[in-house]
């Protein structure tokens, strides 16, 4: 079976400040929590209204005030929880030094840290068609010889992809489906 093979890695901006932040959720005992906040801040900051809102060019708010709305905003992704203070500090570090736009990367290079102190590895595996539960172990106990850690596979379908599979571990992405390669074949006949 052929595969394409893609390597994605966020800003090196944001890994000081995931690193800081893994040191603080993991010194604190709330790896899980700080994970919750920092993927709705991410879905928060990936927002294009919110990046207009948050970026360094808006002087119409101050980076508290940034930070204290992202906060406000992960409370209501959240039913209502509050974030504890540290991690409001951490979004008001982030806004005083226009670092706001990083928190995608950030949560990205965060749950990388985690998965390592944890020994885990978190998997999508992207198919044209349902897989069975056989299919889903096997590939799963192949991805576990391949890395050396314990994986979680996390499963979905998408026509989209016509046959085959995708799966993205971390920033390493197999593309081993029929759109894939149908995209590669145009690619090389356009040039």
């Amino acid at each position: 079976m052929a595969e394409t093979t893609t390597v994605v890695r966020p800003a090196a901006a944001a890994r000081p400040y995931a690193r800081a932040a893994f040191e603080d959720a993991q010194a604190a005992g709330a790896l899980p929590l700080w994970s919750e906040l920092l993927q709705a801040s991410a879905a928060i900051a990936a927002d294009p209204t919110m990046q207009r809102l948050l970026g360094p060019w808006n002087p119409a708010l101050r980076g508290d005030q940034k930070a204290e709305l992202v906060a406000g905003l992960c409370r209501d992704l959240r039913g209502g929880a509050e974030a504890p203070e540290v991690f409001i500090t951490f979004l008001k570090m982030l806004a005083e030094f226009h670092r706001l736009h990083q928190l995608p990367g950030i949560a990205v290079l965060f749950e990388r840290l985690r998965a390592e102190a944890e020994s885990t590895l978190h998997a999508q595996l992207i198919s044209a068609a349902a897989i069975t539960d056989a299919q889903r172990k096997r590939i799963a106990k192949a991805l576990k010889a391949k890395f050396q850690r314990n994986v979680k596979l996390d499963c979905k379908t998408d026509e989209s992809l016509i046959a085959g599979t995708v799966i993205r571990v971390g920033d390493l992405v197999i593309d081993g489906s029929a759109r894939g390669r149908l995209d590669k074949l145009a690619t090389a006949l356009s040039l």
